[in-house]
């Protein structure tokens, strides 16, 4: 969480809390001060719109864990944005140069929390905080789920492209919708209550006989969610 930073004052002399400059005008904001129930809010707001509008907020039980809710709304909201700037004539070519520029940006997004919620996590089972390191397993889980399947959509066009064995367009575009769904399969297991290492295995499997093969790091951060859930 080494991105995020302490104020002691902000705009209407609102402190301490913490703020994270994610880019794209998307800022976080978590307070330091809890409420009466003992829980801190957090919101993200996007400065790029009329009035900084904040299209994500909440509450939750520690400062840290502020933190992480919010880092987890920008990640889902950069999964989600458009690839073209409205009213902008593009062409496909130029969509789909924003279109991996985005899951770039999601998928770092995403390693990068992957190794803030690992690390959290170990500190809580150092503490005996058990419930607290599940769900922050679960969002380990979520994270990386999400960063390997934007790394599969970024990276879905892998047969060869010249030569005796090139592949036709009706092959490439096969693999391709092949390779989307498969993502999308990893994505619903973030949600799947039943999913262990053995489910993720069977989709990743399902990548390896086309030949595509998944991101080690990422790969190996999901099977450590599994397995950080059962352990604790």
């Amino acid at each position: 969480m080494k991105d995020w930073r302490r104020y002691e004052k902000g705009l209407h002399h609102v402190g301490p809390h913490w703020i994270r400059f994610f880019g794209d005008g998307l800022v976080g904001t978590v307070f330091e001060e809890p409420n009466a129930e003992g829980r801190f809010a957090w919101y993200v707001a996007d400065s790029q719109q009329p009035g900084a509008k904040t299209f994500r907020q909440g509450l939750s039980p520690s400062i840290d864990e502020a933190k992480f809710s919010a880092d987890a709304a920008v990640l889902d909201r950069k999964r989600g944005r458009g690839a073209a700037v409205e009213g902008e004539l593009t062409t496909s070519t130029d969509r789909n140069r924003r279109r991996v520029d985005r899951l770039l940006a999601s998928e770092s997004l995403a390693r990068g929390l992957i190794e803030d919620l690992a690390t959290y996590h170990q500190e809580l089972v150092a503490t005996g905080e058990v419930k607290t390191a599940d769900r922050i397993a679960l969002s380990l889980r979520r994270a990386a789920l999400g960063g390997l399947s934007d790394y599969m959509r970024r990276t879905k066009t892998f047969r060869v492209r010249s030569g005796s064995r090139m592949s036709s367009p009706e092959e490439m575009q096969a693999d391709v919708e092949a390779v989307f769904g498969i993502a999308d399969e990893l994505d619903a297991l973030a949600d799947d209550p039943t999913a262990d290492v053995g489910t993720f295995e069977k989709v990743t499997n399902k990548l390896r006989k086309m030949g595509a093969f998944p991101d080690s790091e990422l790969y190996s951060a999901v099977v450590q969610s599994f397995e950080l859930k059962a352990a604790t």
